[in-house]
């Protein structure tokens, strides 16, 4: 990548801080629009850049180790492991953006309200890995991590929020141990193009519309059907999941699809709690550092993995 696109490329993030700090994973899907060129390649390493000025409470470490051969970042809060539990974070960003980096702040806060490590496996990516290695990635690291003993929780949000589904998904059809409990904000469930979220495309508190949305699917499902339970989990059974947790804000365009997931839970008769947010932007849980709504967000996931 020449340098002169890499500080194209920062330079457009730099004039839409606002929304970039809030959301930097989901602000690269406008600059695919914006930015003549750019590659997912090279808008994953100014989204790198930009997630430096979001490293969260000074006291958080992120250190990387290798699980069952894939790259995980490991963040704690003043070296607290707490061996008797540890959360595992499925990353958002559209399938093919975010990283552990992008995700240390808010890691951070919940290690420090959690009392223990908070791993985030960088799973493969589209488009250049699409369905099922994201998958395949995760279980694989799950697999690992849930034969310690203790308590292991799962949390997704965005695309990462589908892949946690699937995950859980995966582990009742292989018999494996699920998670205690399960935590999805904002969680992308339905990949369809006639989704209720595309159908309403409220994309005013969200950096990505319908257009986005159909695009990134595709590039992830390949030539899955866009209504496979296997890549939409609406459309599969919810039936054996761990007790859950679903936010998301009311004005940003996944919500429908929060919405849907939390009747779901509810029809498969899986114990369900909820936090909504009045008004805040899509991925909002990412800087509890800066944003009341992020940290009252962070906090409802960390009193429910507690309770």
């Amino acid at each position: 990548m020449g340098k002169n696109s890499l500080t194209n490329i920062q330079e457009f993030i730099a004039s839409r801080f606002d929304a970039a700090v809030i959301s930097g994973h989901s602000v690269a899907v406008r600059l695919r629009r914006e930015v003549v060129g750019a590659t997912p390649q090279q808008i994953r390493v100014a989204i790198e850049g930009l997630a430096r000025l979001n490293p969260g409470n000074f006291a958080g470490n992120l250190n990387y180790t290798m699980i069952a051969g894939v790259k995980c970042g490991v963040v704690d809060y003043q070296g607290v492991k707490d061996e008797s539990k540890r959360v595992i974070w499925s990353h958002g960003g559209g399938f093919a953006f975010g990283s552990a980096r992008v995700y240390k702040a808010t890691a951070t806060y919940l290690a420090k309200a959690l009392k223990c490590e908070v791993i985030i496996p960088e799973y493969r990516l589209s488009p250049e890995h699409k369905f099922p290695y994201g998958v395949d990635d995760l279980f694989t690291v799950y697999s690992e991590i849930v034969q310690q003993p203790g308590t292991t929780f799962l949390i997704g949000d965005s695309a990462g929020g589908n892949l946690a589904a699937c995950l859980v998904a995966r582990c009742i059809a292989t018999k494996t141990k699920i998670p205690t409990k399960l935590a999805l904000l904002s969680p992308w469930m339905d990949l369809s193009k006639t989704s209720d979220s595309n159908l309403l495309n409220s994309s005013e508190f969200s950096p990505f519309d319908k257009l986005d949305a159909v695009a990134f699917a595709r590039d992830y499902i390949g030539d899955l059907s866009d209504k496979d339970p296997l890549v939409s989990p609406l459309y599969g059974s919810f039936v054996g999941l761990p007790t859950s947790h679903v936010q998301a804000s009311k004005v940003e365009f996944l919500y429908t699809d929060s919405v849907s997931t939390v009747n779901a839970l509810k029809s498969a008769g899986i114990e369900v709690d909820t936090h909504w947010e009045s008004k805040a932007l899509h991925a909002w849980q990412l800087v509890p550092d800066l944003l009341p709504e992020a940290k009252r967000s962070m906090k409802a996931v960390a009193d429910f993995f507690n309770a």
